[in-house]
């Protein structure tokens, strides 16, 4: 593997913002020539940041094992959202830094090759960003995402947590139309059919103790099933830990290629 840890200097958001790259380049070769499956974007948890998938996870082994360029930014406690008092963290992602890395490092940007997921704040992030732009992601996994963020940001506006909701959403803790899953969902159903996106949800099903995650991926669920929105759902036991998010990412490997990739490394699992 190629691994470099980057700062790219993005002129829209008038900042740099580091990114994790992996390359599997000792890894799939195909008569002789380096084999690139596709991109897999993965997005951190909220007090995280892009390097935590590389250090908690497995997912640079997996990476080397089927070929794939992984990029992990960094996004603070955005909510991967063009924020109220901050950077403008959605365009960053979906925009900006996908230009500067195929100038770059010659990133390789076929709808067909690319993928996002992410994990807790960062499920909710790829969840969105996917949701709003099918014809740039051909599947998308949401691990352990707060999904029912309009309800989290005004739980939050009497407590602790506060101070972290307020500079993505502002002082009023509102949402608007493309930051709210439960209303993108209901318009989604038709670009997901017209570009074929795929979509994986997984969540352990302890995972209940600072925020119902457990019960907010049913309550998706449920709202993306009747808006006729097509996706497939996994659960296992386990809380809101890094044990479950490195089997959803090997289960979004299996899912984006339809091979058996997760039952090939169970033995690795808790």
């Amino acid at each position: 593997m190629a691994y470099i840890s980057t700062s790219i200097y993005v002129p829209e958001a008038a900042r740099s913002i580091n990114v994790e790259l992996l390359f599997p380049t000792d890894g799939l070769l195909v008569d002789g020539q380096e084999k690139v499956n596709g991109v897999i974007w993965l997005l951190h948890g909220a007090y995280g940041s892009g390097k935590d998938w590389l250090h908690m996870t497995a997912a640079s082994r997996y990476a080397y094992d089927r070929g794939y360029i992984l990029i992990c930014p960094d996004s603070t406690n955005s909510f991967y959202s063009d924020m109220r008092y901050g950077t403008p963290f959605y365009s960053a992602l979906v925009n900006y830094l996908p230009r500067q890395l195929e100038l770059i490092f010659k990133i390789p940007q076929e709808r067909e090759k690319t993928y996002i997921a992410g994990l807790s704040m960062g499920a909710y992030g790829a969840l969105k960003a996917g949701l709003l732009n099918p014809e740039r992601y051909a599947a998308v996994g949401a691990f352990s995402g707060p999904l029912n963020m309009a309800v989290l940001a005004q739980n939050a506006g009497n407590s602790i947590y506060r101070p972290i909701f307020t500079p993505a959403f502002g002082e009023e803790l509102a949402l608007n139309e493309t930051e709210d899953l439960f209303k993108l969902v209901k318009n989604a159903a038709a670009g997901q059919k017209k570009y074929g996106q795929r979509i994986l949800l997984t969540c352990g099903k302890q995972d209940e103790d600072k925020y119902p995650i457990y019960s907010q991926n049913q309550q998706f669920r449920a709202a993306a099933k009747e808006a006729g929105l097509e996706f497939s759902y996994q659960e296992w036991d386990g809380s809101h830990v890094w044990h479950v998010w490195d089997r959803s990412l090997a289960e979004f490997i299996g899912f984006i290629e339809g091979s058996d990739y997760a039952e090939e490394i169970k033995s690795h699992w808790k």
